[in-house]
């Protein structure tokens, strides 16, 4: 079980403004990949694949929730770490804290992401929430409170 997920990137020129610093939309694309690479680390998918799982048993992950709060600039070419941790899990969604580190230990911005698990109703084509499958629930854990509580750089 996991409830917590690191991955270091560069700051992309494509992701500043004119400034040089990061545009604050692209953190909330940024949240986007470290969660998509934490599902992956548990050998799990944001988008599940009917060819490997039964399609009545296939779930999507969209967002019903997305904020950040910006602390200090990340420029280009600056590396940087998202921290992901499991800050809630209920019946049908799961809460994510996600914070942005420097190198150097400084706290950049925190999110957060709500996502529902949904399956597709094969009678109307709509997206309905149902219940997170156990196989997925047995791979998430909600993370430590002092973990959630404390805004320290993670350690490698």
């Amino acid at each position: 079980m996991s409830h917590r997920h690191t991955l270091t990137e560069r700051v992309q020129f494509a992701d500043t403004d004119m400034a040089g610093i990061v545009h604050f939309s692209n953190f909330f694309r940024y949240m986007e990949r470290v969660e998509h690479d934490f599902f992956r680390s548990l050998e799990l998918s944001i988008r599940e694949d009917p060819s490997k799982i039964p399609a009545e048993e296939c779930v999507g992950w969209p967002r019903v929730h997305a904020s950040c709060d910006y602390k200090a600039p990340l420029f280009f070419e600056e590396q940087f770490t998202m921290e992901l941790l499991v800050e809630e899990v209920r019946t049908k969604t799961v809460r994510y804290l996600i914070r942005f580190w420097k190198l150097t230990g400084e706290l950049c911005a925190e999110g957060r992401i709500i996502a529902a698990c949904v399956r597709r109703d094969a009678a109307t084509g709509k997206m309905k929430a149902v219940e997170i499958p156990a196989r997925c629930l047995a791979k998430i854990e909600v993370a430590p409170a002092e973990l959630l509580a404390v805004a320290s750089a993670p350690s490698r």
